[in-house]
């Protein structure tokens, strides 16, 4: 039971019944009759105690021994229908019950053995003209790669790296396989007692350390301060207060790790500026062997097991691939198995994620002297989990009508503690770089356990003009020195500590440590035909192999020229995805050292295109709703610029993932300011939304941004009433316009599609509608993908690298012949009087 330290919520009492606090059994929610165990009687008890006040309106429970009619059972001295503590009775508390029984149920069954690859014949040429490999380092031995005694050193490193002893620390290898865990002695008694909070608190520093190990690469350290900056999601309090596996239906969601606010803006915070590129990256890399069926809530009765991460066919995968697609980004209890239907928090982007390098003596050239191992996460959970604490998190209503900025949240003390303790103890070797950038970290590491080995490279990324923040704050008035001095500056305020806390298991059989793996480059599926005809492996070899050409002479945006002294200029290295329109991935292949968070979002780009734009499978609630009445109107559709009466697109366009984005901005078009007004006298009504309540204002708003959505402010991202978020429904219906929110609150769905029936389990386990999917993705580098001279709907190219922009020119070589035709593409149309767009190019993208 997770305990809450938040002040009482009060209710509307409609459909519902008061109780007395003890009516809820807080050591046993679900045992409403006290008996010992949860059995359905428990959900009769509700059900029953409901029928009553509704037939004799009574006000309390009548426990003075009558008999629960049809249940056979005498009922206990005090009954506890009030499941979730809310202070109500309603049909919630019977369904938490109901949940709580399938959850055990599913819990009892075992998943499936492992794939047995050798059991599994090869196609023609795999291992042979497609084959998978590691680069040099790698493949030179497991010197280059973590081992389980650095894994322990760099959890101790961390823990005395600052004095505070309530963190949590947890390394992951370079395919985000946690490595190891530290839960320090000062970590909350409120989480540390129960298996499932603490493991949810874990995976808050497994979010952070997946960011750093997925998004760096071996030509620039990105951390996830630096995903942060890049990203400027809209990341709402209802998100982030919340966990994916939490009873009370209020405080259940994502979970997410990241900076509460709009966002939408590059600079930060600076009006009248676009977006910037990784939007909503928070959402990735949250898929599971264990993957929700159709109710989309893990631990239920149609829950299903994969055999192959993304439902590739194991005979097109090669040997040295096999590894990596038998290893899903699990959450910490998934792995572990102390809370085997937790779902995994997706990327963190609070700063405190910081990348794993170590030194390769004898190498020939500066960009074989490092090689990225993983990465490292410090969080610092509080009483409950949740991000809000690291943060200093407070509601506008809480601090006097002023709402915190992100720069607030994001620099809060605790997380530049957090990032301090990372920085220091991934560097026990200290920084490599340009000397502008590099600074001498003995005055800590003498005081640290040696780990010499391990190096910490810095330099200088430069995006659109804008310098990136890596390690620290941008510069301002309150600290004028780069942000490595003020992680400096933190550190040495707070001062070392000593080595608190145990290690935890990460396998079931109570395993601490672990070695580390590398992550296979090549190709990771070879090309072959579509299951229904759509496409040839021909094809798909064309067009994967068209775009690494166009790769390998386009400008990278996040990529350094190591051997340039640090300089930019260095090309591109993608991961690049074809799938069918039934989802089936027909071709993988990744470049040499390019990042492994592409790899899940080059695939997700390219199913996400595919559904998008067959009308034969889009779900109506998928489609745009411009002006939120509810109703997609054909008869509404404009190619005018002049016209703003556009509000959907016609069935079977053409969106990419650019477009996308663009539709779940918090302001539209992108860029603009929001009136202020648009938040006044907003209700916290779950059947009200902003459109229902400010028509005129709400266009303001992206079409499909949660900030459409009831119970949030459209201004601040936070709920409406700091004490009252609603329920999960809200916004995980099927039913509702934004498209960003359900995918947030329904992990790895590719929108709402129900999947096609002759989906199969790849290397067996019978069919299943939902095993080709595994998300959505906001941000450019797609385009659905078209056969018979471009008429005909085959499925969709994904590409991911080094800067979305370079995905969307990658994708445009490797789309040709294959492109959607101009009378079908998104940007032939109007919504609002603005044309959505489909891609978009540098001025000049080639060179160095």
């Amino acid at each position: 039971m997770r305990r809450r330290f938040r002040s009482p919520r009060f209710q509307a009492l409609e459909g519902r019944r008061l109780l007395a606090a003890s009516l809820h059994n807080a050591e046993a929610p679900a045992d409403v009759n006290r008996d010992g165990s949860v059995t359905q009687i428990d959900a009769l008890w509700v059900v029953n105690y409901l029928s009553r006040q509704s037939t004799h309106g009574k006000s309390g429970l009548a426990a003075e021994g009558a008999s629960l009619e049809g249940s056979g059972a005498a009922p206990p001295v005090a009954a506890a229908p009030d499941v979730n503590g809310d202070l109500n009775v309603s049909a919630i508390d019977a369904l938490m019950v109901i949940n709580h029984l399938a959850r055990d149920l599913e819990a009892e069954l075992p998943p499936p053995p492992p794939i047995d690859f050798d059991a599994i014949a090869k196609a023609p040429g795999v291992g042979t003209t497609f084959t998978a490999g590691f680069n040099l380092n790698e493949s030179g031995g497991s010197e280059n790669l973590l081992a389980a005694n650095e894994v322990e050193t760099l959890l101790s490193r961390a823990s005395m790296a600052t004095a505070s002893d309530d963190a949590i620390i947890a390394i992951v290898d370079r395919s985000g396989r946690i490595l190891g865990v530290r839960v320090e002695d000062g970590v909350s008694p409120a989480v540390t007692s129960d298996a499932e909070t603490l493991a949810f608190a874990i995976d808050g520093a497994v979010a952070k350390a997946r960011t750093a190990a997925f998004f760096s690469s071996n030509a620039a350290p990105l951390t996830s301060r630096t995903v942060r900056f890049i990203s400027q999601s809209t990341v709402t309090q209802r998100e982030v207060e919340s966990s994916p596996t939490d009873a009370d239906p209020a405080y259940r969601g994502p979970g997410f790790v990241a900076p509460i606010g709009v966002g939408g803006h590059f600079p930060p915070e600076v009006d009248y500026t676009p977006q910037v590129d990784l939007f909503a990256i928070e959402h990735q890399s949250r898929d599971s062997r264990r993957h929700a069926g159709a109710d989309g809530t893990k631990g239920t009765a149609d829950d299903f097991f994969l055999n192959t991460r993304f439902n590739a066919d194991p005979a097109f995968i090669p040997e040295a691939a096999e590894t990596f697609f038998t290893t899903w980004p699990e959450s910490y209890g998934e792995q572990s198995g102390t809370s085997t239907t937790s779902v995994a928090r997706g990327i963190g982007t609070l700063p405190g994620g910081v990348p794993l390098y170590k030194a390769v003596p004898g190498a020939s050239k500066p960009s074989e002297s490092i090689n990225l191992v993983g990465g490292i996460g410090v969080f610092f959970p509080g009483d409950d989990g949740f991000a809000t604490f690291e943060q200093g998190f407070q509601h506008t209503d809480d601090n006097g009508g002023v709402t915190q900025s992100e720069k607030q949240r994001t620099n809060a003390a605790k997380v530049l503690e957090a990032e301090a303790a990372a920085v220091i103890a991934a560097a026990g070797g200290g920084m490599v770089g340009p000397n502008a950038f590099v600074r001498n970290l003995n005055e800590f590491n003498r005081q640290l356990p040696e780990l010499e080995q391990f190096v910490l490279p810095t330099g200088r990324i430069d995006l659109v003009g804008i310098t990136l923040e890596i390690y620290g704050p941008t510069p301002d008035r309150s600290f004028r020195q780069p942000g490595i001095d003020r992680v400096i500056h933190e550190a040495r305020k707070v001062g070392t500590g000593i080595d608190s806390g145990v290690n935890v298991a990460v396998l079931p059989d109570a395993t601490t440590l672990l070695d580390g793996n590398p992550v296979p480059e090549g190709w990771l599926v070879a090309p072959h035909d579509s299951p229904n005809g759509e496409l040839t492996a021909a094809e798909v070899q064309q067009m994967i192999e068209t775009g690494i050409a166009e790769a390998e002479r386009t400008r990278a945006a996040i990529r350094l020229d190591i051997d340039n002294g640090f300089r930019p200029g260095a090309t591109t290295r993608m991961v690049l995805a074809v799938s069918d329109t039934d989802g089936e991935l027909l071709g993988l292949y990744r470049m040499p050292d390019a990042t492994v968070f592409s790899i899940d979002v080059s695939v997700a780009k390219s199913r996400n295109t595919a559904y998008y734009a067959d009308p034969d499978d889009l779900v109506e609630a998928d489609r745009v709703d411009f002006n939120g009445d509810g109703l997609r109107d054909d008869s509404a559709i404009s190619m005018s610029l002049k016209d703003d009466s556009g509000d959907t697109f016609p069935l079977g366009t053409a969106l990419t993932s650019r477009s996308f984005r663009f539709l779940v901005e918090p302001r539209f078009p992108t860029g603009i300011k929001l009136s202020g007004g648009i938040n006044d006298g907003l209700t916290n009504d779950p059947l009200v939304s902003l459109c229902d309540a400010k028509p005129t204002l709400c266009v303001e708003v992206g079409p499909q941004s949660g900030l459409r959505l009831p119970g949030i402010d459209p201004l601040t991202a936070e709920n409406l009433d700091s004490q009252q978020p609603l329920d999960f429904q809200v916004y995980a219906s099927a039913g509702h316009p934004s498209t960003v929110m359900f995918d947030a609150f329904i992990a790895s769905r590719n929108f709402r599609d129900p999947g096609d029936a002759n989906v199969q389990i790849a290397g067996g386990g019978g069919n299943q509608p939902l095993a080709n999917q595994n998300g959505v993705v906001f941000f450019p580098g797609s385009t659905a993908i078209y056969v018979d001279q471009r008429s005909r709907l085959a499925g969709g190219l994904g590409v991911s690298g080094d800067g979305v922009d370079q995905d969307d020119v990658v994708t445009s070589a490797g789309q040709i012949g294959f492109s959607p035709l101009q009378s079908t593409r998104v940007d032939r149309f109007t919504i609002g009087g603005v044309r959505v767009p489909f891609q978009k190019f540098n001025r000049n993208p080639f060179g160095t």
